[in-house]
């Protein structure tokens, strides 16, 4: 690998895992670069991983470009989780405005919600409420025999 395709596909690996993993952003930016560079990328990857590659810095465009506009700014994942660590909640703030998927996704990926953890709490409420709203459907069913049936075959739905 000659220093100009070195460079190029530090450029692609800086644009794919500037995203947070196992995202839609991540997988939108591996299908846009087609499937040939995604090849490349990922034996760029492993040459990372084995040492055989030296790791390109991380230097993305986008952070480049919100340093060179004077203006501070939320570009990519890192600068979230920068802001997030600094309390820098203006800057989260504006980033939640402006892009609220990309918000929920960085936040979820992280684990919080502006630096607070977000309760399991929440998630087994809406898990009550559904089982709730399936077993008053089901005692609502007028016919005897039906509704015997049903709660039979949800009865983990009743058992409390």
């Amino acid at each position: 690998m000659n220093q100009t395709e070195y460079n190029r596909m530090a450029k692609i690996f800086n644009y794919v895992y500037s995203t947070p993993p196992n995202t839609a952003e991540r997988e939108k930016r591996l299908a846009e670069i087609g499937e040939e560079d995604a090849s490349e990328l990922w034996d760029f990857y492993l040459g990372i991983c084995s040492g055989r590659i030296k790791a390109p810095e991380v230097a993305g465009k986008e952070r480049e470009m919100s340093i060179a506009s004077g203006r501070e700014r939320i570009a990519n994942y890192e600068d979230f989780l920068t802001a997030s660590r600094n309390g820098r909640y203006d800057l989260l703030c504006e980033f939640k405005r402006c892009n609220p998927e990309a918000y929920a996704c960085y936040a979820e990926q992280m684990g919080a919600s502006l630096g607070h953890k977000k309760p399991k709490k929440t998630r087994d409420v809406e898990r009550l409420v559904e089982e709730k709203k399936k077993r008053s459907e089901i005692l609502a069913i007028q016919d005897t025999m039906e509704r015997h049936k049903a709660i039979y075959e949800n009865m983990a739905l009743f058992r409390r």
